[in-house]
Parts: structure tokens; sequence; C-alpha cells
């Protein structure tokens, strides 16, 4: 039995969905330190059973849902009487390699399920996660230095981050003040606060609301909301605090109760990169920063403290306050020589450019100076701790896990965190893969003892969550029926330094292991530019950096290393033959350190499909034969990297092996090979997974069909010339469309993006991920036919647009080029075409320059699935018809 064939598949993606959602309840291991693009450790738990089990392991074997709603399977227990008795049909004595480690999640599910692990990974910060993960610890000692840390530091530096209630005049702690840059305005001078609207809080049934007035006259500007939800309905009337009373003009409008000033909560001064003065002037952001060769200044204009009944208040930023953070600031500058505080220079890079357009120019001015102070006395006080001495564990380690909690706890405080009013919390910097600049980032108290999302003691208790997890490690997976979750705890699995045979922080590209000494390879490679993995986590390193340089040579370069990173990158010069090539260089180490029957297993995501072609010659080109291919859900529908840019949302499991032969094959005997096969292959796959839709039916066919070409590999030849990836996937398209019945029968000289417009016509509308699916071996995605305004609608219903709708987009082009459309699509012509015979227009002109035989088959065809014979009646039109 293959190892795709034990995979469950239909609840991997419930598993996935879930743990990505809330991977800190899931598995709350992946929480110990920030990194980007993690893939879900229940699907690389379900990878390494599939493969480690022996061929009596059927998937309902891993993991089955029973009538009652609950699971049951290996996936819970791998020790598992019914399944694995005496632990007889699970071969643990095995060696796993992830030569991109990343996040480590290879590393910690397989060595979880027993097998010694061996990771390589070029990022120091991505290598410090890894180890951290594995490595085993006293927890009684790391907690009671947690609490011996923390109570430190908060006893020298917890006074900056107090205010005064101003309704019973006690000191009360902070937990966010709130700032917005203040910028002038390039034609008046004016000095602009940028404020994206003035909602500082919504209301909800347990609090109220907040908004911030923008009179800057109003003697108190902070306007409290009870029980109301949302604005003040035209003609309302309003009694002010002065007992004047004023009518609101207009519906969703808000009137300052301390002023009577009437304003839209929502129509801030600043709103898609630019700003707006009270002069009307507008400006663009960057470009004013720019010109005045100044980087963004913030003022503190509020603030969200807690009383002493615990309730969170909102107040206005004043004079104490003030005080408060001048006195910080002096602080910091006595006792900032003893402080690890970075001093490196942002580099330039794809991600880092959104800094360096703001004139930021080092990473520490991505912090307030009392930030700065309070994170260089955390790092210093938690480095400090290697000099003490314990009984049951090593000082060095123990000082290793708090300095690992305290950069964990960066992500969410800098000037990159912006407010979130519905929620009332500060966000993460890192929400994308990207820096972005923040005109109202707040500054959050990391001292405060609520224990919230911004709170160091927070990212202290994530640690010792996920080295509880490491020692007694659980599964949690919700019963459909009574729809409870339900956790089952794995006794005889843990995850321990013990089965780390190897941990490289280097490149891939040249391995240490000896020849056929790996059983399995398993990772998630790069996906070529969709994450810029070490220009991001600069922004952690150069904090490690500080303590942990004279300790560890990974820490001695000022910056992440970069020049061997493999990804697709424009500012280093890195693009597809710098990608392919290296990408090559460590599968074909990973080939030669292979067992002869061992197996590569990676995961791959990226919503450009051209992607899709890069990695596969990469893997071909290095030895390897594809045997298959799965997709599995990824990441949660609403992660702002999906929701928000119309991303993929599923991964594609790709399985290979070192199977091949010597045997010469031509490109039409292949065709004709897959198209029979292709028809068992249907039959089988959906007789082994009932939901599986025509989408991803596709992808696991083409995986399939990828096999045949990559076995003959390079000895597939057409016209006695070797064929190319390329045209081998557009000839896997066309035959799992015909064997799927969902064949567009077009003539190959039509352009790609017009067959799989048709193609997409003749299905109807469909969903982001299925269509993208369908996209797939004709390396184009939805992106290239939104460009060509082939695709509207929203994310979960996106439909082909008509003639009718897109003839202005045709016109354009036709302007444009001014050559009778030689840079047209062959689907705009047809449309365009079809325009001027639905307007009684003249098409002479189009008809003489246009017409040939393809055209017309794809005019039938769209006469075809349109129903609407207008298509094929011009084509049949003559010259002398006019």
């Amino acid at each position: 039995m293959q190892t795709w064939d034990k995979l469950p598949l239909e609840l991997m993606d419930e598993l996935a969905e879930k743990e990505t959602y809330r991977r800190d309840v899931y598995r709350p291991l992946y929480s110990l330190h920030k990194w980007w693009a993690r893939r879900p450790g229940s699907t690389f738990r379900c990878l390494g059973l599939a493969a480690l089990t022996d061929d009596t392991i059927s998937k309902d074997d891993i993991l089955t849902e029973r009538n009652s709603g609950t699971h049951d399977g290996l996936y819970l227990d791998s020790y598992h009487e019914q399944y694995n008795p005496n632990d007889e049909h699970i071969d643990r004595d095995v060696t796993v390699m992830d030569p991109f480690a990343g996040g480590g999640t290879t590393l910690a599910e397989l060595n979880r399920l027993g097998a010694d692990v061996v990771g390589y990974e070029l990022n120091p910060v991505a290598w410090w996660t890894e180890k951290k993960m594995m490595d085993d610890v006293n927890l009684d000692v790391l907690e009671q230095e947690f609490d011996r840390v923390l109570e430190e530091t908060r006893d020298e530096l917890e006074k900056y981050y107090t205010t005064i209630d101003p309704d019973t005049g006690q000191e009360c702690e902070v937990l966010y003040y709130f700032q917005s840059q203040t910028i002038p305005c390039l034609t008046c001078e004016e000095e602009v606060q940028l404020f994206p609207r003035y909602q500082l809080a919504t209301t909800k049934k347990t609090r109220p609301g907040y908004l911030y007035c923008p009179n800057q006259n109003c003697k108190d500007r902070i306007i409290k909301l009870d029980g109301r939800e949302k604005g003040l309905n035209e003609g309302e009337e309003v009694t002010l605090d002065s007992g004047e009373t004023v009518t609101v003009s207009e519906d969703g409008n808000e009137l300052c109760p301390h002023c009577g000033h009437e304003f839209d909560p929502n129509d801030g001064t600043y709103g898609y990169g630019k700003y707006t003065c009270s002069n009307g002037h507008k400006h663009d952001v960057k470009e004013t920063l720019q010109r005045l060769d100044e980087r963004p200044t913030f003022e503190r204009f509020a603030l969200q403290y807690v009383d002493r009944q615990g309730n969170k208040k909102i107040k206005e930023f004043d004079e104490r306050d003030a005080e408060r953070v001048q006195e910080a600031e002096k602080k910091f500058e006595e006792i900032k020589p003893g402080l690890p505080i970075p001093q490196q220079k942002i580099p330039e890079g794809d991600k880092t450019g959104a800094l360096l357009n703001y004139n930021y120019e080092q990473f520490n001015e991505l912090f307030t100076e009392r930030h700065l102070l309070t994170f260089g006395l955390l790092f210093k006080k938690a480095w400090e701790t290697r000099d003490r001495e314990f009984e049951d564990a090593e000082a060095r380690n123990i000082a290793e896990f708090l300095i690992t909690g305290i950069s964990n706890s960066l992500e969410y405080n800098s000037k990159l965190t912006k407010w979130h009013y519905r929620d009332q919390k500060g966000m993460n910097t890192f929400n994308r893969h990207a820096y972005i600049p923040r005109v109202q980032p707040v500054e959050s108290n990391p001292l405060n003892s609520l224990e919230n999302s911004t709170a160091v003691e927070n990212f202290f208790s994530k640690v010792v969550t996920a080295k509880e997890y490491c020692e007694r490690p659980f599964e949690k997976i919700k019963n459909q029926s009574n729809g409870e979750v339900e956790q089952f705890f794995v006794n005889k699995e843990n995850i321990t330094e013990d089965r780390v045979t190897g941990l490289n922080c280097k490149t891939s590209e040249r391995m240490e292991e000896d020849d056929g000494s790996v059983d399995y390879v398993i990772t998630d490679p790069p996906y070529y530019d969709n994450v810029q993995y070490s220009e991001l986590s600069d922004y952690f390193y150069v904090w490690l950096r500080g303590v942990l340089q004279d300790e560890y040579e990974e820490f001695e370069p000022d910056l992440v290393p970069k020049a061997r990173e493999i990804v697709a990158n424009s500012s280093a010069n890195k693009g597809e033959d710098f990608f392919v090539e290296s990408l090559t260089n460590v599968f074909s180490e990973a080939h030669r350190v292979l067992k002869q029957d061992g197996e590569l297993i990676f995961t791959y995501h990226h919503n450009e499909n051209e992607a899709w072609s890069v990695i596969l010659e990469a893997i071909i080109e290095s030895g390897f034969t594809v045997a298959g291919a799965y997709p599995v859900q990824s990441e949660m529908p609403n992660n702002p990297h999906i929701s928000d840019l119309d991303n993929a949302e599923y991964d594609i499991l790709i399985f290979a092996n070192k199977e091949n032969t010597d045997e010469d094959i031509t490109l039409e005997e292949l065709r004709q090979d897959l198209y029979f096969e292709l028809q068992d292959m249907i039959a089988e796959e959906r007789e082994r997974h009932e939901n599986l839709s025509t989408a991803d039916l596709g992808v696991i066919l083409r995986g399939k069909s990828m096999y045949y070409y990559s076995k003959h590999y390079p000895n597939v030849y057409t016209d006695d010339e070797q064929v190319g990836i390329e045209e081998v996937l557009d000839t896997v398209d066309d035959v799992i469309e015909q064997a799927l019945e969902g064949s567009v029968s077009l003539p190959q000289s039509i352009d790609p993006i017009t067959q799989a417009y048709a193609a997409f016509y003749q299905r109807g509308s469909e969903d982001y991920d299925d269509l993208n699916k369908h996209l797939l071996a004709k390396n184009l995605n939805v992106s290239d036919l939104e460009d060509e305004k082939l695709v509207k609608g929203p994310r979960d219903k996106k439909e082909p647009m008509t003639a009718d709708e897109r003839i202005s987009y045709i016109e354009g082009k036709l302007n444009s080029n001014g050559d009778n459309g030689h840079d047209l699509l062959d689907i705009d012509r047809v449309q365009y075409l079809y325009h001027l015979y639905k307007t009684d227009q003249n098409t002479t002109e189009y008809l003489k320059e246009w017409k040939s035989d393809d055209l017309e088959d794809l005019a039938e065809f769209m006469a075809d699935v349109s129903g609407d014979e207008r298509y094929e009646n011009v084509m049949d039109m003559t010259l002398q018809q006019f």
C-alpha cells in the first residue's frame, strides 16, 4: 500500500483548519516562538504515521470517525493496542530528515513518533526555535526564574506604565497607549495628526465603546458610549454637557457631548496611504516623509488602563502621563550602555523596503524608548540567569528559554502593531508576512499583570505550556455529534532532545550525512517568493544576537544570512533560475542520502501556479520520480494571508521516490498510456475518498500523471527532441480534462488563458480554491484571469465575466495597441466580434484580420456553452455581405 493511500484526507482537512485557527490550544509547542507559514502539525503527524506504518495499516486505522461522533485510531495514540498491538506495525527505528526545517514541524512530529530526526536550517532564528522546541528543561526551575525576572523588572519599571484614574484619583496600571503619526502638510505646512478613524473601542454588552473627538479645542476629547453600538440618526437631538441641545445633521454621525462637534467616526484624516489637512490638501504619507527626509513621529493621545475594580477604561493622555514617558526615557539614557539594544541597520529587501520607504534606518527605531528600556532590561536579566546555580537544571538552558519567551513577545510590542478597536487589543506586528508601517500604532505595557495578549508574562506561559506538551503530548478533535472538543493524551509519546541526531544551522545544499543513510525526507520547502523569511526574521534576530553572539557562532553575523537563502527575491537579484538551481541542489543531496527504498514527502503552497512547475522541475532534475500528489487544508479560511489577499488555502502533498527507468517514451505514447490509466485512477480515488471534488481529483491525477513522466525523465521525446516539463504539464492537463469529461476540445494554438476561461465558462461558478486548482497545470492562477477581466465575484463564488461585461476592457486594449489587436487574447477577439454583430456594427475589418479555423472553433464552442448562436453566426459571415 502506498503512503498516500493511508491518509484520512477528509479528517486531515478538519484537523488542520482547527489547529491553524488556535495553534496555541491544539498544538501549543508551535507557539514557543514566532515563525512564518508554519504548516499544521496534524498534517505532518498523519504523514509520519502513513510513512512509518506497514502495509496492514489503512487510513481508517490511522483515524476514523465513529457513529457516536468520537474518533479512534493511531493518530490519537500511536501505541493503540487495537491497531498496533505490541507496537508491531510502526517502524520507529528510522531516521527522518528535513532539509528545510523552518518552524520545526517535521522534526517535532516525527520525534514524537519515535524517529531519530535530522534538520537543516540556514536561518538562525528558525534554528534556535527548533532547538528550544526539542531541548529538555526543568519546568519547575524555569517557572521560578520566569517569575523572578519578571518581578525584578516590574519593581524597576512598572511605575513608568501607570496613570491616575480621573474618576477616583487612584494610581492604576496602563495596558495600552494610543499613538498617532503627525506630519506637516506639504502644501500649507499644517501639522496633521493622522487618524484612519475616530473609534477607539466598539460597544459590547459587557463594556462601553469609546470615540475620540476630532476637535482639537475640545476640553475632554474622550467620548464614552454606554449601550449604543451604532451612530446617531439624522434629526436626533443630543443634550450637551453645557445643557445646550444640538440636532444631528446626518445618519451615522456622532456628536461630542463636551464641545458639540459633529463628525463621522469612520472618516479620519488618513486613508489608503494618504492624509488630508483641514484645508483640504491631500498628500501621500510616504512621499511626504521622503521629501522631508524624516521618519515617522508619533504623539500619544489616549490610553487604556484598568481601574482598581478591574474595569478597563480609556482616558486622554495627560501631562502626568507625559512625565512618566520622560522619566522612562531618562532612565533609558542612564542605563542604555549596559543593555543589549540592537544597533543594526535595516537592509534593503523586498519586504524591508516598506520600512526604508518610511525612512526607518535601524531596527531599534521600530520601538519606543520606553520599550527599548523594558526589553533591554528583560533580555539583560534573563541572560544573566546563566550565571546562577541550580541543583537540577543547567543555568544556561534556563536562560535560553527565558530569552526565547521575551523574543517571542516582541511581535506584539513595536511601532508596527495596530489597535483592534472591536476586540480592544493590540495586534501582532506580522499579521501578514510583511512589515507594515502604521500611522496609528499602540504602545502596550509588556509588564502588565493581566497577562493579556501583549504581556511578557503571557509569552512566558506559552513557553511553559509548550514544554509541558513535549513531556505529555495530546490530540484534540471535535466530536461532530455533540459539538464538544475531546482531548486525548498520548502517554507513551514525548518530544525530546535525545532523538535529535543532528540540527544544523547551514544550507542543505551540502549535507554531512552518508549516502543512503536516511529513511525518509519529509519537508516543507520555501514557496518561491511567497515568504521572505530572512528579511522578516531579522526583527527577532537583532535582539537575540545581542545576548547569544558570544555563545553561538550561528549568531555572530550582524543579520540573518541571506546569500544562500532559497527564495525568489527581486532585491537580491534572485529569480527563477537561482531558485530552481538551489532547490535542485538540495533535492539532489536529499536523493543522495536517501535509502534506495526511501521516500521524499513534502508540502507545497503557493498562489502562483507557475511555482508548481518550478518545484516539479527541481524534483525531477534531482533524480526523483514523482509518485503522487494530494491537496490538503493548510490555513484557516479567515487568515489574513488568505481572506484579504485572495490566496490559496490549501497545500499540495507531493510524494516522490528513487524509482526510474532507462526506457525511452514519446509524448504521444505517454498521452495514450495516461488516458487509459486515468480511468482506473478516477474510480479508485472516488471510491477511496467519498467527498472528493472534481478540482481536488484533478490535483491528484496531475500528481500521479507526473509519475509516468518523471520515471522516464529525461527520456521523453517528440520528433527526437526531449520534452520539457511545461509541455508535459499541458499534455497531462488535456488528458485529465478529457478523462474528467471537462475538456474544452479547443485547438492547441488557442492561448492558455483563453483555454482556461473557456473551461471555466463550461464548468460555471466555483469558489476560489477550486478554480485555482483547475488552473494549476496551465501555470495560471485566478489573478491571471482577473487581470484580463475574465472572472468576477467574491472568494466563495467566482464567475466568468460575459462579453458584455468585458467590452469596455477589450476596446481599451484595441485603442492602446492601435494594431488591430495583436496583443489580444483569442477570447477578446471572439467576444469583440460577437459584440459588433450583436449591436449591428460592421465586422469586416476585424474578420479580415482575425478570422481563422482556430477562432471559428472557439466561437463554435462559446455558442455551445452559452446557448447564444450569435457567437457562431458572426464567423459564418462573408466579407461580401458588407
